[in-house]
């Protein structure tokens, strides 16, 4: 008797599960494989001397994402994107460039609703910048973390075009001179993405 109990709550958990598979299948018909989007928007360094020294000029940042879908509303990403400026040093007011090249490799779940499609996640941060003055040239890598939040804009089900609004926090330090410089801040934007 108690072998056949066994037996039963072992084909439930069985029956469960693959009814827990088939739902989970049939939910995934007809959803998106992964996106190619461009974005832009504002970023701002969190550091005060690089607010100090960069403080004129655009604070666009500019970039792609691909995402890939992996399970259940859950996508793994990609981004990569660009930030150029231009300031002055401090003492001498000699002019100074500034290149920072962020990419971003993250996690998130994209709620499974139409037309406003809420998500939100986080990952992993690589800061490759370089810097060139009289005082000399850096080049340097810097890593970090991040949390973001958006929502998509879909304008039928199924069409390959949605726009994206996104807000993001990222956590980056780098260290030069034994210094050390808060490259991450608030980021938020948005874009166009193309869905398949």
């Amino acid at each position: 008797m108690r072998n056949l109990r066994r037996f039963a709550a072992a084909a439930l958990v069985g029956a469960l599960a693959l009814g827990f598979a088939a739902s989970a299948a049939r939910a995934e018909e007809g959803r998106k494989q992964g996106t190619f989007e461009f974005f832009f928007g504002p970023y701002s360094v969190s550091d005060p001397l690089f607010k100090q020294v960069y403080s004129q000029g655009s604070n666009t940042i500019r970039g792609i994402l691909l995402t890939s879908s992996i399970f259940a509303g859950i996508d793994f990403y990609a981004q990569i994107k660009a930030l150029y400026k231009t300031g002055a040093l401090t003492y001498t007011q000699e002019e100074t460039k500034f290149l920072m090249l962020p990419l971003s490799l993250g996690l998130r779940y994209e709620f499974p609703t139409h037309y406003v499609i809420p998500y939100f996640g986080g990952g992993a941060d690589f800061y490759f910048y370089y810097e060139s003055s009289t005082i000399g040239t850096t080049m340097n890598v810097a890593s970090g973390t991040h949390l973001l939040g958006g929502l998509y804009i879909e304008f039928g089900k199924g069409f390959p075009v949605r726009l994206n609004g996104m807000i993001k926090y990222t956590w980056v330090n780098a260290t030069e001179g034994g210094q050390t410089i808060k490259l991450g801040g608030l980021e938020y934007g948005g874009g166009v993405a193309v869905v398949f």
